[in-house]
């Protein structure tokens, strides 16, 4: 059977560590809002890393103990900018991905996870995000507004909260770091709200480094990023991104190191945005 971490790393690895807690109290939120009063977060760049109709499709790999030295394919994961929309009266990007198992791992363990974000255009935050879960027997969906002038998160009928001024989702927040201009030993902070909780969240740059995935062979730069949970730095299910070391930024290789195990996604096929669409 797929062991749990790992089938949660299968949609995480696509989403940057998401944070699968309890809803926050109102001083655990009220403390992670403190811990970036007086932040500078960096603003845009390159606000051409990517355009509409991008499509980017990993393979995703699953190495347990006791399987064998080869990873088993465990699934897909699709990220991709289908078109732009108009949401809470703003024109976003409609950002989308999909996570689904396949082969062994889906007969025994059947994921299929959906996860959208409404960027606007123009200053790169949401003001949507919709989530859709099914996980084995396990199901779950929401959908989160955010209004980015009041600094309000709004779950209808469960959360009203406070948070960050110019807040990420874990998608979004993906997508504008791709934005920015990076460089080995920079550490960046954002501020990240998921499902009532606000976190901040750093992405550390390591290094540089040429890989070679299914898609070719890119010059890169290693992040990781890591979210505070608890008022500290989470540590255990580490991951890395590879993203390409040029204005586009584009994640060739994901690695995350769980307890009984690893996963990692490799790109094997894209198709460039067009960043020309206005």
């Amino acid at each position: 059977m797929v062991a749990k971490g790992a089938r949660i790393t299968i949609l995480a690895v696509f989403l940057l560590s998401a944070v699968w807690a309890k809803l926050q109290t109102e001083e655990e939120r009220r403390r992670a809002l403190e811990a970036l009063e007086g932040v500078e977060i960096p603003k845009p760049v390159y606000t051409d890393a990517f355009g509409v109709g991008e499509y980017l499709d990993f393979g995703v790999y699953v190495a347990l103990p006791g399987v064998g030295r080869i990873p088993i394919k465990g699934g897909h994961g699709i990220l991709s900018v289908p078109t732009v929309v108009e949401r809470e009266g703003h024109l976003c990007y409609w950002i989308r991905s999909l996570a689904y198992s396949t082969g062994i791992v889906g007969q025994i363990y059947p994921v299929c996870d959906t996860v959208e974000s409404f960027v606007d255009v123009d200053s790169l935050y949401p003001w949507y995000f919709r989530k859709s879960v099914r996980e084995g027997k396990f199901r779950d969906r929401y959908e989160i507004k955010f209004d980015q002038t009041n600094h309000r998160a709004i779950r209808k009928d469960v959360f009203d909260v406070e948070t960050y001024p110019r807040v990420q989702d874990i998608l979004s927040a993906f997508y504008y770091v791709r934005t920015l201009d990076l460089d080995v030993g920079d550490t960046i902070p954002l501020p990240y709200h998921d499902n009532g909780g606000n976190y901040p969240l750093k992405v550390i740059v390591h290094r540089r480094e040429r890989v070679k995935v299914p898609a070719g062979e890119f010059d890169c730069l290693v992040i990781e990023p890591v979210v505070a949970v608890g008022g500290l730095f989470k540590k255990e299910g580490r991951m890395w991104v590879w993203i390409t070391d040029d204005r586009s930024k584009m994640p060739v290789k994901m690695v995350s190191k769980i307890p009984v195990g690893s996963v990692q996604a490799l790109l094997l096929e894209y198709v460039p945005g067009d960043t020309d669409w206005r």
